[in-house]
């Protein structure tokens, strides 16, 4: 565990990308459940298998991947994925297709999961941790009462019980939120000292 901060990483921004992540979750995860009702029962078998195996061709390939380019890399491949996926439910209706694409997306990201806080870890100081696991218990709190507010406006506002219709509205604020997310992980790195020791 690092006695300093790595000096490729700007603390604050990431503090405020892992809040705003974890609001992201938050509220996306209210939806999640909604957007995956087309996939048959079988299809949540093989997330777990994908989910199991894909950690373990990560792990093996740690040797590489243990470095500041790589996570960086990662981390805003995992939340581009996570753009798509707002994109996806605002341009086209719910189906098969849709909820194939987000659940494979989600899949994908869980994958790199572990290989993340690996990193995390190599590159945050002890004395950092804190603020970075408020930020995200905040960010997730704030996430699940938007969600709740939202779906209580929305009701009101749009006059409709439809589940699909309020998911698809609510995916207008998270695609704020998640170019917002981007553009924070992006700025909570100087890409010039990556090749520091971690």
């Amino acid at each position: 565990m690092r006695d300093s901060i790595h000096p490729a990483l700007r603390l604050k921004p990431f503090v405020a990308y892992k809040s705003i992540n974890a609001f992201f979750q938050g509220v996306w995860g209210t939806a999640y459940v909604a957007l995956m009702a087309p996939l048959p029962p079988e299809a949540f078998s093989l997330g777990p298998l994908a989910f199991s195996l894909g950690p373990l061709l990560v792990a093996l390939a740690y040797s590489r991947l243990l470095n500041l380019h790589w996570f960086f890399r990662i981390s805003v491949s995992v939340e581009v994925i996570a753009l798509l996926s707002v994109l996806a439910v605002l341009l086209y209706p719910q189906s098969f297709l849709l909820a194939a694409g987000v659940y494979l997306g989600f899949q994908l990201a869980l994958i790199f999961g572990n290989y993340l806080v690996r990193l995390e870890t190599l590159v945050i100081a002890k004395e950092s941790f804190k603020p970075v696991d408020i930020g995200k218990t905040l960010g997730a709190l704030a996430g699940a009462l938007f969600a709740l507010g939202f779906y209580q406006w929305a009701r009101t506002w749009l006059e409709t019980e439809d589940t699909l219709v309020l998911i698809q509205y609510l995916h207008y604020p998270l695609l704020v939120v998640q170019l917002s997310n981007l553009s924070l992980l992006i700025a909570s790195f100087d890409r010039d000292k990556f090749d520091q020791p971690l």
